[in-house]
Parts: C-alpha cells; structure tokens; sequence
C-alpha cells in the first residue's frame, strides 16, 4: 500500500496552529492508489476535544468534489469529529493518473469505464488505513459517508474498514460496480457499523437499491417523498446527518469501551429514524462521556 502525504510543510502546519487555536485545522493531503491515481483531499481535524478524535470519510457524488460536503463536515467539525474530505478518482483535483489527466465526463458508464469507478471502494480503505495511524485520529472511531456514486462506494468499502458507522445519500451507480455489486455490497454492509441511508422514493435505483439493503441487520432507511439526490438532502437533512455520527462515534462508542449501557429505547439497537436520534444526547448537546 502506497503511503499518503501532508502537502503542506510541517514547519508552516506549526506555525498557523497558534492563529487558529479554536478553529478545526485543514490540510492537504494526497496519496496514490496502486493504479496510478492521485486521490487528492483535505483533512480537517478539530482544534478542541480529545487529543485522538473520530473521523468521517467523505466521498462526493459524480461530478461534485469535496466542497460539496461542507454542509455536514462543518458541523461534524463543530462537534469534535474530524473529516476527510475527498476528490474522488477523475473529480476535481484527483485526475492525475501516472502523469496523463483522466477526468469524467457527462457520460456515467464511460467515465466508471475510464476512471474506474469499481476500485473507489479500495481508495477509501486505503484513505482509511492512512487516517489510523495518524496520531490526531482515533484508530477505532472512523466512519464513512457518501452521496450517490459515493454512497454506493462506502457500501462496498465498510467490509474493508469496518466503520462505526456508514452515513449513504442515494445510493446509486450499481452498474459500475460489476454484475454482482448488490450481492457484494449487501455482504460488506453486514460487515461494517450502524448504517443509515437516505433515499427519495422518486428516485428510482436509489430507492430500490435501498430497499434490498434494509433487510441487513444495522442498517436503516429513511424514504422520502419526491426526487433529492445524494448532497441535495443536506439543505434539510444535515444536522440529522451530523446527529447519527455524533450519537455513534462520541456517544455509543462510549459504552462500548466499558461504561455503563444506556437504558433509553433512544440506544437500543434497531431502527435508526430523526425522532430516534432527536431523543439522543448527541441530539440534545450533552457532553460525551468521560474517554472520549
């Protein structure tokens, strides 16, 4: 596995920390897959909390970047979580491949064809394995979210980095993940964290695709009414969005290094749903317990 880099220097790193000591601290970052491409993104890491904060993956729609997650990254940063945000292969400033640009175009299934889109699963547990060793991340709290083709990616990809949790807006684009990539997808969700995704009823695959997924223990759907998409749901939804990460990487991961179980229905296991999670400490702005 190829190692990922901070492109900003260290000296210069050091030398902004004390102009921006509450505010979360971004950085370059930049790493190559086995194939070729350099995935570009920014990591952003909270300037209070633990020193080892939990961290969310976050892996953009088809020709959207790392910019379109703002809406939820900043109140994961507002709440102590760090982010990685990334350009996926053939997106915004990830399009090197081996010194020749390979970007995607309006065609889906071209695009998927010349990018690559099968192997972003593996980009993110690449990411993954990066951010566990990095000494402001908590190698046991890391999550993932993704929109669209995204989403669909982080499905396939928690078998590998076996998240806390799994955060997927309108999942879609199965076809460019192979024939067998509902088969797959269903068995690395089964293998990963809490998973919660978000669908449109009028959005035909993604709702399908989200309906043959809610049978799989851990994983909740939450249906709409008309036809939003992917990082469309962050006008209305962004803070439910920030509340499930905040309830699963602060709160529960809590009790499960050994503190005391919850006895509210709102931390059972079972359906995850914006009442259920309006009930939760998260929600409410406790502080998370002692530990974290």
């Amino acid at each position: 596995m190829r190692a990922l880099r901070l492109l900003a220097p260290l000296p210069a790193l050091l030398l902004a920390l004390p102009l921006a000591a509450t505010e979360p601290a971004s950085t370059p970052v930049s790493f190559t897959t086995p194939d070729g491409f350099t995935i570009k993104g920014t990591l952003t890491v909270p300037a209070t909390g633990p020193k080892r904060h939990p961290v969310v993956i976050l892996a953009p729609q088809f020709h959207q970047t790392r910019d379109s997650f703002a809406p939820l990254a900043e109140r994961l940063n507002a709440r102590g979580i760090a982010t990685l945000a990334l350009d996926l292969r053939g997106h915004g400033e990830s399009t090197d491949k081996g010194g020749t640009a390979v970007a995607v175009t309006d065609d889906f299934m071209a695009s998927a064809k010349a990018v690559g889109f099968d192997k972003i699963p593996s980009d993110l547990a690449q990411a993954a394995a990066w951010l566990r060793k990095q000494r402001s991340i908590d190698p046991r709290r890391v999550a993932l979210a993704g929109a669209s083709v995204g989403a669909f990616a982080v499905l396939e990809a928690a078998g590998k980095v076996k998240p806390l949790a799994v955060l997927a807006l309108s999942p879609a684009g199965s076809a460019a993940f192979g024939d067998k990539a509902m088969e797959e997808v269903a068995g690395s969700v089964a293998k990963g964290g809490a998973t919660l995704i978000f669908a449109a009823k009028d959005d035909e695959e993604a709702a399908k695709n989200a309906s043959a997924l809610k049978a799989v223990p851990g994983v909740s759907e939450l249906l709409f009414e008309g036809k939003d998409h992917g990082s469309a749901f962050f006008k209305d939804h962004a803070e439910t969005m920030a509340v499930f990460f905040g309830e699963y990487l602060l709160y529960r991961q809590a009790f499960n290094r050994g503190a005391s179980a919850p006895t509210d229905t709102a931390k059972t296991d079972g359906v995850v749903t914006p009442s259920v999670l309006a009930a939760t400490p998260a929600a409410q702005g406790a502080p998370p317990p002692s530990g974290n």
